[in-house]
């Protein structure tokens, strides 16, 4: 699926396009162009399904950010997800960790 579309109030232009490669795995990439400042920005992705209740994402950013996202749904509808996310150029900084838990009844 490739999609082309303009945002933030018209001043930038984002293409993307998502590969499903089999059925438990997804690969996608972003291009994004503001006008104001003439810069673009890449960005690359994938998703694979582990087992029915477990999700691992992963992103690759030109401007030197990785990040990690592992959901896994431990009941109907409740969600654990932690999330990692390093930034290679900003060099005095430390990794970016997160836990969420989503309980729907």
């Amino acid at each position: 699926m490739f999609s082309v579309f303009r945002t933030d109030k018209g001043q930038a232009l984002k293409a993307s396009y998502i590969h499903s490669v089999n059925p438990f795995t997804s690969v996608a990439a972003e291009m994004a162009h503001r006008f104001s400042t003439y810069g673009s920005t890449f960005t690359i992705g994938s998703s694979h399904v582990v087992d029915p209740f477990t999700v691992v994402k992963t992103r690759f950013s030109d401007n030197g950010k990785v990040g990690m996202l592992c959901q896994r749904e431990w009941r109907p509808k409740s969600l654990v997800t932690f999330s990692a996310e390093y930034d290679s150029k900003a060099m005095n900084s430390s990794p970016k960790m997160g836990l969420a838990l989503a309980l729907k009844p």
